[in-house]
């Protein structure tokens, strides 16, 4: 046979392979199964990993500080103990724990010039936050915030390290964009892993300049994703003055939009330095709704009624690591409480609201969070 014979003959049995191959895949498909050759299969992962994302998004995780009549944790609750609203409407609990996750923390630190006269204090502070709120599995980062935002360390288990990058810290930038840090805390912990329990610690004054981010955007994006703000106040004028010193015994009003809901008192007794305690929560919400920054002082103290944390104000060299003392405490005696709210609820602020069958307890959590329309 010649070459032109043998050539003409190959191409042939070529071609009836690739029909015989074609007429099957076509066969299978009329069947109902798969093709045996791949194709465009491989675009099916995709889907599954937006439906995670759905999901992930969906799940609301609750943490839940408890505590008796003389202001100490209660730590002996079962699930069954716990109710939980979303909108009114009780909510199926599908996680429960008790100091179970692991903690992400970012730590926000004011490096202005207005509170230099600190930065022996907060130096001082690096061993204390490893030790007491990192603990042995915990993670962290550490952010400052003056003029400018800068991630000083990224998350990390390395005591050493963060040790380290809160040591050397420096205050030499005049501004305050304590919204922008915010906002730059978030986005790392929104990087976190789900299964952690993300909370941003600020150790900073409670006011701000400069930032482009606005606050009730800021903590919209906090309640989505599960972020609880803690925080420590200082103050300008110094750490060995006390609060009577510096305000004769009264703290500058909070001073926002007049169409804002009015602060009262929120329960009997003193706060931590002797003051009475405050319902900021309304003026919280209202700012969340509006994406807005429409306030001036207290801006700490709305961050965490936004969030379920606490606010603590140092006024003393000591008082600043009895803060962070009492919120390791707390952040490891938590109860984690997480539901799927229905793919119906409305956009808007919807209310959480926690009780416990224990009588004669206060329950703290956040107060809600904000879903954006759709459009």
């Amino acid at each position: 046979m010649s070459r032109l014979s043998r050539t003409a003959l190959l191409c042939s049995l070529q071609l009836l392979l690739m029909v015989v191959i074609i007429d099957s895949a076509s066969a299978q498909s009329r069947d109902g199964n798969p093709p045996s050759n791949s194709g465009p299969a491989p675009q099916s992962a995709p889907s599954a990993a937006k439906n995670e994302i759905r999901v992930r998004t969906n799940e609301v995780i609750v943490p839940v500080t408890v505590l008796g009549d003389h202001g100490e944790p209660v730590l002996d609750l079962r699930e069954t103990d716990f109710h939980v609203f979303d909108g009114g409407v009780e909510q199926k609990i599908v996680r429960w724990d008790l100091d179970g996750d692991p903690l992400a923390i970012a730590l926000l630190l004011e490096t202005s010039t207005h509170i230099k006269s600190t930065a022996p204090t907060i130096h001082r502070l690096a061993s204390v936050f490893t030790e007491n709120i990192m603990a042995l599995d915990g993670e962290a980062a550490v952010i400052t915030y003056d003029t400018d935002v800068s991630v000083r360390q990224p998350f990390t288990q390395d005591h050493d390290l963060v040790e380290t990058a809160i040591a050397q810290a420096k205050f030499e930038a005049p501004e305050t964009r304590l919204y922008d840090g915010l906002a730059r805390g978030i986005a790392l912990l929104e990087d976190q892993p789900t299964n952690r329990h993300r909370v941003l610690l600020v150790v900073g004054e409670s006011s701000d300049s400069g930032s482009d981010a606005k606050l009730g955007q800021v903590l919209r994006d906090a309640e989505l994703a599960n972020i609880s703000i803690y925080t420590i106040g200082v103050t300008s004028i110094g750490l060995n003055t006390s609060a009577n010193d510096i305000f004769g015994g009264k703290l500058p009003p909070l001073k926002v939009s007049k169409h804002t809901p009015p602060i009262s008192a929120q329960r009997p007794g003193p706060d931590n330095i002797g003051g009475p305690y405050l319902d900021y929560i309304s003026p919280a919400i209202w700012l969340i709704e509006r994406g807005t920054s429409e306030i001036k002082n207290h801006q700490l103290e709305v961050a965490v009624a936004a969030t379920g944390g606490v606010h603590y104000r140092a006024f003393r060299d000591d008082t600043i690591r009895a803060a962070l003392d009492k919120i390791g405490s707390e952040l490891y005696a938590q109860y984690t409480l997480s539901y799927m709210p229905s793919a119906d609820v409305q956009p808007g602020f919807r209310e959480i609201k926690v009780t416990v069958s224990r009588p004669e307890t206060t329950v703290r959590t956040r107060p809600g969070y904000y879903l954006a329309s759709p459009n």
